[in-house]
């Protein structure tokens, strides 16, 4: 068998294994995450595209999210479901007039459902809590999982998880 001929055989494999999106990653389960109270992560806006996580004392979630557009002239949509035990009111961050964030009660608990675009400020939400409670967020930018774009401060460092959705527990004050 010739080279070229060989080369024939070996490369489509090659193409359909670079075709893959290892990035879309769902979990089975929830993931756990540890979030470190009172500690945030520096990030640019319309630079640093992904979602940064924090928590502060006494039940206050701050979840905000930019896009990349500075450099890829390309917008983002961000989008995602968070579930929270108790009753929450969430406040949207710096959304636009277009973007929409809802609310229903679960047994137990509220959802808080997102939907976005975002070029190159900053979006978020902002709720509370129960103290100390773990909180669910399932997010995704533009209709996929990208768990590689998901900031969290974690024992002293910035932590991504491996796949989504992650049930975030804040470290103890």
């Amino acid at each position: 068998m010739t080279r070229l001929a060989l080369l024939a055989l070996i490369l489509p494999a090659c193409i359909i294994e670079t075709n893959r999106d290892p990035i879309d990653t769902a979990c089975i389960g929830d993931e756990a995450a540890l979030v470190d109270t009172g500690a945030s992560i520096t990030h640019a806006a319309g630079v640093d595209a992904g979602y940064y996580l924090s928590y502060e004392a006494g039940g206050a979630w701050h979840l905000e999210w930019t896009c990349d557009t500075k450099l890829s002239a390309l917008g983002c949509e961000f989008s995602g479901t968070i579930n929270v035990t108790g009753t929450t009111t969430p406040t949207c961050f710096q959304c636009e007039p277009e973007d929409i964030v809802t609310t229903s009660r679960t047994t137990g608990g509220t959802q808080i459902q997102f939907d976005t675009g975002t070029t190159t400020g900053i979006d978020g939400i902002d709720f509370t809590a129960t103290p100390g409670s773990a909180v669910e967020f399932d997010l995704l930018i533009n209709g996929i999982y990208q768990p590689d774009l998901v900031y969290i401060p974690s024992h002293g460092r910035t932590d991504m998880p491996t796949c989504l959705p992650i049930s975030a527990t804040p470290s103890a004050p």
